[in-house]
């Protein structure tokens, strides 16, 4: 089972304009983006203590501008990725909306981001009304089915996020076909080249594609083949060259202790995955990430 926790948080704390530029214009248009956007993340875990449920993935919180008439206003985004039906989900839209209103005092946007396989699934209202008390809450979303007519279109577009949106779709499409996984995942990352996008750009989408798009070892092996040739092809070790670094910078040790984090099991101590190889890295860090797609 593919795992999209950690590839959607990372991405949106990136490419959040590029998200709402593609698929909340409305928003972005809104949002005075010469102040700064404050990653509130850490505020979650207080909000939500039992958050955890099926197919729920992903929360972010951010706190940006608005633009209103001649001031700029601060309000809150709250973004949820949900990759599975889930009948509770508006009313869990609608107790972030007013646990987040409650404990910073400011406007709230809940975004929904439905990232299942159906096509007809679309909750976006909640409602109460009892006794003459009526209240109802609607909240914007974005179906990313609404873009599988649309693959060739993501593909081509500049803006990184329709890269993201397409690795998602067909991350989905393939899920019990490796060989037909294998060959889209070539192509997005050839793709990724060709754009003309710097090397930390590159790293970013390639990361979200290499976990989405996770592939049997046998043919994991042979794509690392063909990503050492584009690379080559194209003079941009972009990707290999910091596979080839992790273990000095501390990425693959800190991802090793998130999905340890995530699985509810000891996490190692940081200088005793200092003392191992990295071949001994690499190893332990597949059979954690296969312990968490079986969860």
């Amino acid at each position: 089972m593919t795992e999209y926790d950690i590839p959607w948080k990372e991405i949106l704390d990136v490419h959040l304009r590029d998200f709402l530029h593609l698929c909340f214009p409305d928003i972005h248009e809104g949002i005075d983006w010469s102040f700064p956007i404050e990653n509130r993340e850490q505020e979650l875990p207080k909000l939500f203590p039992n958050s955890l449920s099926p197919g729920r993935v992903a929360d972010k919180l951010f706190r940006a501008r608005c633009k209103e008439d001649a001031q700029s206003v601060s309000f809150m985004i709250h973004a949820e990725v949900q990759v599975a039906r889930q009948p509770d989900f508006s009313n869990r839209m609608f107790t972030s909306y007013y646990r987040i209103l409650d404990k910073f005092n400011e406007p709230v946007v809940c975004i929904g981001i439905l990232g299942d396989s159906s096509r007809s699934w679309r909750p976006d209202l909640w409602e109460s009304d009892l006794l003459g008390c009526h209240l109802r809450f609607e909240y914007p979303v974005v179906k990313l089915q609404d873009f599988a007519d649309s693959i060739d279109h993501l593909r081509a577009s500049p803006n990184p996020f329709a890269i993201v949106i397409a690795s998602h779709l067909q991350a989905q499409a393939t899920t019990n076909n490796a060989e037909d996984r294998f060959r889209f995942k070539v192509e997005l990352v050839r793709g990724l080249y060709e754009k003309g996008w710097g090397p930390d750009e590159v790293r970013r989408l390639y990361r979200f594609i290499d976990w989405v798009m996770d592939l049997p070892p046998e043919l994991d092996l042979e794509f690392k083949d063909v990503l050492n040739e584009i690379e080559r092809e194209n003079n941009m070790p972009y990707v290999t060259s910091v596979e080839r670094l992790a273990k000095v910078e501390g990425r693959l040790e800190g991802r090793i202790q998130l999905l340890q984090e995530l699985l509810g099991v000891p996490v190692s101590r940081a200088e005793d995955l200092d003392q191992m190889s990295v071949e001994q890295l690499e190893i332990l860090y597949r059979e954690l990430r296969s312990k968490l797609k079986a969860c």
